[in-house]
């Protein structure tokens, strides 16, 4: 290696040397007191802290460290807000179907008209099935009170019957219910649908407008 080769290397070895050595570091410790180093001390590695040139301007910042419960909120903060972005992806997503899906408002309220005449057959079968079980039950209970009366003994059959007519009754009755808070979910979906649609559509004809 030539003299001129190994002089380059070791003149930029020199001025970095130099150009760390010049490093400045500006901190507020524990007690209030500014301080000057050209090292942070393992115990102040957290605080914050500014890095100066050699002109004593600010050239970087480091924060200082966040405590558990800093992190823990931030973290919090972080996730409430990616969670926020999904729903509002999600929510757009829907609006899409749900104006490709309906043309007009009229193909919106046909549509759920014809859910709801579904619905309304389903509840009225299922009224009809109730009060036939039900008679069905009376007749088994009077039959027995009748044999009560006469001094017989209820048959064994005729007790398993009284059972499973009283199930089959509870069953069908829940059945009803499930099916009346049905029609009640429909009816609420059909209002936000449809005021969701109207508002959609008001938008954008505003911004074609």
């Amino acid at each position: 290696m030539t003299y001129r080769a190994w002089l380059i290397p070791c003149a930029f070895l020199l001025l970095t040397s130099a150009a760390d050595a010049q490093r400045l570091y500006k901190w507020v410790d524990k007690d209030g007191n500014v301080t000057y180093s050209d090292q942070v001390p393992p115990s102040e590695v957290e605080r914050e802290r500014e890095e100066l040139n050699r002109q004593g301007v600010a050239v970087n910042r480091v924060e200082r460290a966040l405590t558990a419960e800093e992190r823990a909120a931030l973290q919090a903060q972080r996730e409430a807000a990616a969670q926020a972005e999904r729903e509002a992806e999600e929510q757009a997503r829907r609006d899409h179907v749900l104006l490709g899906s309906y043309p007009s408002e009229n193909d919106l309220e046909r549509s759920f008209r014809e859910r709801f005449e579904l619905l309304a057959t389903v509840i009225q079968n299922a009224q009809m099935g109730l009060e036939s079980q039900e008679k069905s039950l009376a007749e088994l209970l009077g039959h027995a009170a009748q044999l009560e009366q006469s001094g017989k003994s209820i048959p064994a059959n005729v007790t398993a019957s009284i059972e499973t007519a009283r199930r089959q009754t509870e069953e069908q009755r829940r059945f009803l219910q499930k099916q009346r808070e049905e029609e009640k979910s429909l009816q609420l979906e059909y209002e936000q649908t449809l005021g969701r649609y109207r508002e959609l559509t008001a938008k954008y004809a505003e911004q074609s407008g």
